[in-house]
């Protein structure tokens, strides 16, 4: 007989009794268990990885270095460079020999001012008031004209830079700017080409502007032009030095244009250089002296545009102020009828002339004669007449056979300095 056995079920109070699943973490601790390794295998692989790198850069670098050494220390190339090694040889004088004399010294150049180059020269030797055409010549030789046509001096025409006196230039950190000499010698008479014509007869004179612009314009102009007439030369010009040099060679006397802000500007931008009414005083003087620094050996100034700054009081008479007291002459290109710039310049006393007559860029051949007719009117008036002209090839012809027959119609060609202050400020 059997007894039925019974279920027992053991129950603690407090523990109750479940079947543990993945919500009691059981899988979480398998999961979390093999994480670690995984995270571990990647770091080291990481690590081999950049010791490689740093082993490759390393042979590299190390053969790159072997292969320098070998080329600079090969043979060849050692070989080549003992070649080009300079090598002095010196004589050695047995006891009681006389050594040859050095004649590069007696060929010695005379010393030239460096801010402008070596190719500068000296106008004056001693600084005596008299131009280049009364320096003394060698024995034997008959002194040099720089202004007799046909004539020039082989030794002149090699000359690269213009022609100038040290006892007017200040060297600056914006290049060599005129300054009155310390026995009161200034620019605008010491470069002036001298005048010696008749007095009584109404004079006239020319200015071409922008010279420069054109190196082939500039060079025909000073070819077939008469010396009296001056040119006044861009400060943007390149090969400015060279240029001023070759017009002084011919026979012509030098002005810097001196661009100012015209009506209509910035539409109308003569340049980076152009003095502004909306610029200070300290501004428009630093541009100033930029255009002055440029070259050397000018008697003046030439403001071109300038129809908006030449009637404000305030801007111009700084500048005017400035050009006094560096010793230059201005000349007003009366780019508008109520420019001011007479007015200040007799107040303070400035050399000055003004532009009576201007042929503008796109001249007809009747137009320009009708201003040179002009001109001659004034002159008959007056006594003086100015007119300005632009270096292109219509004016250059024209205008030299106009002024070929000046003197025939009882007018004397002048350069513009011998004008200087003989014009009525109105």
């Amino acid at each position: 007989m059997k007894l039925p056995i019974p279920k027992i079920s053991l129950k603690l109070p407090g523990l109750p009794f479940r079947k543990r699943g993945p919500a009691d973490g059981v899988e979480d601790d398998i999961a979390g268990g093999s994480e670690q390794p995984r995270k571990t295998s990647r770091i080291g692989k990481i690590l081999r990885m950049a010791g490689m790198a740093v082993l490759g850069i390393s042979v590299i670098g190390g053969l790159g270095a072997v292969v320098g050494w070998l080329v600079v220390n090969g043979p060849e190339t050692v070989a080549e460079r003992e070649a080009r090694r300079p090598v002095l040889t010196v004589a050695v004088l047995e006891d009681g020999a006389v050594p040859e004399p050095n004649t590069s010294l007696d060929n010695k150049p005379a010393p030239m001012p460096d801010s402008h180059g070596d190719d500068h020269a000296m106008a004056n030797n001693e600084g005596d008031g008299q131009g280049p055409e009364h320096d003394s010549a060698p024995d034997g030789q008959e002194p040099h004209d720089p202004n007799q046509a046909g004539q020039e001096d082989p030794a002149l025409a090699e000359q690269k830079g213009p022609r100038f006196e040290l006892a007017l230039i200040e060297e600056t950190e914006k290049g060599m700017l005129p300054m009155v000499a310390p026995d009161g010698r200034k620019a605008w008479e010491t470069y002036a080409r001298p005048f010696d014509g008749d007095t009584k007869r109404p004079r006239i004179a020319i200015i071409m502007t922008r010279m420069g612009i054109s190196h082939s314009l500039t060079e025909a102009a000073a070819e077939v032009l008469p010396p009296e007439i001056s040119f006044s030369f861009s400060p943007a010009a390149s090969d400015l030095d060279n240029q001023v040099a070759m017009a002084q060679r011919a026979g012509h006397e030098i002005f810097l244009d001196i661009p100012m802000e015209p009506f209509g500007y910035p539409i109308n931008d003569p340049g980076p250089l152009t003095l502004l009414t909306s610029l200070s005083a300290v501004d428009n003087l630093n541009r100033l002296e930029s255009a002055l620094g440029r070259t050397v050996g000018y008697a003046g100034v030439i403001g071109v545009k300038g129809s908006q700054f030449t009637t404000d009081e305030e801007a111009l008479t700084p500048v005017l102020a400035v050009l006094k007291e560096r010793g230059l002459m201005y000349v007003d290109s009366a780019a508008t009828s109520r420019t001011i710039a007479l007015e200040i310049a007799g107040t303070i006393q400035l050399p000055r002339a003004v532009a009576n007559a201007n042929i503008d860029d796109n001249p007809a051949i009747s137009e320009m004669e009708r201003r040179f007719a002009a001109l001659e009117r004034t002159a008959r008036r007056t006594g003086y007449a100015l007119g300005v002209v632009p270096p292109l090839p219509l004016t250059i012809d024209l205008l030299a056979s106009w002024v070929s027959t000046l003197a025939e119609r009882g007018f004397t060609l002048v350069p513009a300095t011998a004008i200087a202050n003989k014009q009525s400020l109105r």
